[in-house]
């Protein structure tokens, strides 16, 4: 969920959404109105609800991300996803087996 969908009622994300088609006298007005909301309804949130910082894992800001970027750059980041975790998983394996062998048994099988 982002943000705006938290502390924004469906009706002005609407306005939001409808705001380049409505003639171009009462865009103006309008942008600044849902601003002005936007921000009450910021100052709101925050007074009732105390600040939660996500963790910063991959998956958490991917799915962050997955409804603002467009698809194909949500496609990339799910290949550098997908990379790194696989760099992890190789860095465990590869860790996992070097320290099998103490320096001990590492001079009797050289």
């Amino acid at each position: 969920m982002t943000f705006d969908e938290a502390i924004l009622p469906k009706e002005l994300q609407m306005l939001k959404a409808f705001l380049p088609f409505l003639p171009a006298s009462t865009q103006k007005m309008l942008a600044i109105y849902i601003k002005w909301v936007e921000f009450q309804k910021t100052i709101e949130y925050f007074s009732q609800n105390t600040p939660v910082q996500q963790s910063p894992d991959v998956g958490n800001l991917m799915k962050c991300l997955k409804g603002v970027l467009p698809p194909q750059e949500q496609a990339q980041m799910e290949q550098f996803t997908d990379i790194f975790e696989n760099m992890d998983m190789y860095r465990e394996m590869f860790e996992g087996f070097s320290s099998a062998f103490t320096p001990d048994e590492k001079e009797e099988h050289t």
